[in-house]
């Protein structure tokens, strides 16, 4: 009793360095692991077990895949083809630069989409004069919900698949439809809130900003055609992999170091340079976490929270889908969804086994749960904090209350549909 008791005050330790900011999420996570290790609740052998390292290798692959095409010009150059198509109107830019984030976040790091879709969001929004702010949380919202509906789009579904040994095709078949309708009810939320207020016609005249804008030209955003080509390439093949990966008994870490490896041989000399830009701190962040909640599974604490989980739903599936889900998506609100999510799947693993009740439901609302609630505050998702620590940058400081008189709603609004339809799939 006393060894679970200590685990959740450390756990409990971690989240509130991290809410409080106080220090770096990072450090946080270390301390926990010094403290885990140091208190005897796990060896250094059980520490190495818990990690889950087919996790964190898809993750690094993923990484540097990104990095080269960023490295490129790649994100920059779609996204001003995107601009031109929408021919600088306020409310085709915003369906455009939704459905962009969505696209590009369900296949790679949403982080890396945030960065280049709100630097060139601030710039448009410069152009055409228009408030910023709306327009950077529907594409932050698009990009949680568009990585909603593969395995490798955000990083709880990276935990939640290599974890429970699902592969890109589930989650496509499973949280792929859903993301989509959520998406589509999520801009269309989006429209209906702010299309009296936001949704203007710019001062600046379309056709001007054309003839103008010789910055908006898609290729002067290219900076190597050459790696852009190649990066495509692998990019490509990597996907493909991993949507076969099942098929073809690969493992995931495989895949994804392996297309790391084929972009960084072929990609020219200063390849190896990427490997310096790689977000080190995450990849660190992650290692410990999993230690940390390898100490609540070792106690057995997780084992009583699905017990619990459990006898709050009476053995309905439906009222246990949906408390999975509503549980996930408010706690993902105040708190990382990564950490959560890693702290979570032990549990559903756990609730299946003492309630008999199958995993993959329990998985999807899990998922779901996670992503999309963590749309709700400004740290709910990693994409929140990169898209509007950007803005801030740029000079564009956006409160908490600002953030969240659009974003509460319209989460409470996509979790209610996915809800919704999880139950008329699985119930």
């Amino acid at each position: 009793m006393f060894d679970k008791a200590l685990a959740v005050g450390i756990l409990a330790l971690v989240y509130a360095l991290i809410v409080s900011e106080r220090v770096h999420r990072t450090t946080a996570v270390l301390l926990g692991v010094i403290l885990v290790m140091g208190l005897g609740i796990l060896s250094l052998d059980d520490a190495v077990q818990f990690v889950n390292w087919e996790a964190l290798g898809l993750i690094f692959g993923m990484f540097i895949l990104v990095a080269a095409l960023t490295a490129s010009g790649f994100f920059r150059w779609i996204g001003l083809h995107a601009l031109r198509a929408a021919k600088f109107r306020p409310t085709r830019v915003f369906f455009l630069f939704c459905g962009l984030a969505a696209l590009l976040a369900a296949f790679m790091d949403s982080i890396t989409v945030m960065i280049f879709m709100a630097s060139l969001t601030l710039e448009v929004s410069r152009v055409l004069r228009i408030h910023p702010v709306p327009f950077l949380i529907g594409q932050i919202t698009s990009a949680n919900i568009g990585g909603s509906a593969t395995m490798v789009g955000d990083p709880p579904n990276v935990i939640i698949g290599t974890a429970l040994q699902f592969g890109f095709a589930d989650f496509v078949a499973n949280t792929g439809p859903i993301a989509l309708a959520v998406f589509a009810a999520n801009v269309g939320f989006f429209y209906a809130f702010l299309r009296k207020t936001e949704f203007r016609q710019a001062a600046t005249s379309p056709e001007a900003t054309l003839a103008d804008g010789g910055e908006f030209d898609p290729f002067s955003a290219v900076q190597d055609v050459r790696l852009m080509r190649i990066a495509l390439v692998v990019f490509a093949f990597t996907v493909t992999l991993l949507v076969l990966h099942q098929l073809l008994d690969l493992l995931v870490a495989f895949v994804a170091v392996l297309g790391a490896t084929l972009v960084l041989m072929l990609g020219g000399r200063d390849m190896p340079d990427l490997v310096e830009k790689i977000d080190w701190h995450t990849l660190l962040f992650l290692g410990g976490l999993f230690v940390i909640v390898g100490g609540l599974e070792k106690t057995g604490f997780l084992a009583d929270v699905a017990t619990g989980l459990g006898s709050v739903a009476g053995g309905n599936v439906a009222l246990l889908l949906t408390v999975v889900i509503w549980s996930a998506a408010l706690l993902s609100t105040l708190l990382d969804n990564i950490p959560f999510t890693a702290a979570m799947v032990p549990i559903i693993r756990e609730v299946s086994l003492v309630n008999g009740v199958p995993l993959p439901p329990l998985a999807w609302s899990l998922a779901l749960g996670a992503d999309l609630g963590g749309n709700g505050t400004p740290i709910g998702a990693s994409a929140n904090v990169v898209g509007l620590a950007v803005a801030e940058k740029e000079g564009v400081h956006v409160t908490w209350r600002e953030y969240m008189r659009i974003a509460v709603p319209a989460t409470l609004v996509a979790v209610a549909i996915a809800n919704v339809l999880v139950l008329l799939r699985y119930a």
